[in-house]
């Protein structure tokens, strides 16, 4: 972010709250580290003070309890991991979706866009199952709507993009990554070998591509540009904004991209 931004200038300014009073944390509800335990412990399928929130010494690895060592941690996968994640910042997501840069009447005319382009899809899906001729002049049309679209929203988007980018990147992947790094500590402190999971870049990568994946469905293509600087994301943008102009859900994408990064 520029040293001479100013963020709460901008958000008002740009009607992106209802009011002037705006909190130093841009409007999100931060999640407790105790929600984050809360996730990893059910996901892990043990109780909260089981999880381990620092990396676990030899000494302590020793006295896990041998009933624990029983535990199907070895189940966990990214597929498992992603709906954790995406519970954890939901509130963050919404929360983007109404700051995404428009005033009530952009809005709304956004609004309009996706729901057209939306029930195009679902017309080129029934065309495609019969195979009809008529496939390919909607998906022309399908095309045309999407560049239309970026070309009225765009350029706003990126820029509101580009001014509070920073403080959402960290309010939303603050809890997936926290949470994927007690999951990884308490494999460790169960005894469980090393994997992707306990590599700190790897869990940033995969925390920043369902950041990825988040936005470019709330502001389409043109907020690339300014996504695609975060570790992990850039080699497979392309990748993800295909599965997302698809209709892929955020768990399908990451789990598709998972073993490429």
């Amino acid at each position: 972010m520029e040293n001479n931004f100013d963020l709460k200038k901008f958000l008002v300014e740009n009607r992106l709250t209802t009011n002037s009073r705006i909190q130093e944390s841009l409007l999100f509800e931060e999640v407790s580290d105790d929600s984050i335990e809360k996730a990893a412990s059910a996901l892990l399928g043990i109780k909260p003070d089981q999880v381990a929130d620092h990396e676990p010494t030899d000494q302590e690895k020793k006295q896990v309890d041998e009933e624990l060592l029983t535990l199907t941690l070895t189940a966990i996968t990214i597929a498992g991991l992603i709906p954790v994640a995406l519970n954890l910042v939901g509130s963050v997501a919404n929360k983007a979706n109404q700051l995404v840069g428009l005033n009530d009447k952009e809005k709304e005319g956004l609004a309009q866009f996706n729901s057209k382009i939306k029930e195009k899809k679902e017309l080129i899906k029934k065309l495609d199952k019969t195979n009809h001729k008529r496939e390919q002049k909607e998906a022309e049309l399908l095309k045309n709507l999407e560049e239309e679209k970026d070309k009225l929203y765009g350029t706003k988007i990126g820029n509101w993009a580009k001014h509070a980018g920073h403080d959402l990147h960290h309010a939303y992947t603050y809890p997936i990554r926290k949470m994927l790094q007690m999951v990884a500590w308490t494999m460790a402190k169960f005894g469980k070998k090393k994997g992707k999971l306990q590599d700190e870049k790897y869990r940033e990568k995969i925390a920043n591509i369902i950041y990825a994946v988040t936005m470019l469905g709330i502001a389409g293509y043109g907020i690339a540009s300014h996504i695609q600087h975060l570790t992990g994301v850039g080699p497979i943008i392309t990748t993800l904004a295909d599965g997302v102009k698809a209709g892929k859900s955020t768990a399908e994408i990451v789990q598709g991209v998972a073993s490429l990064i």
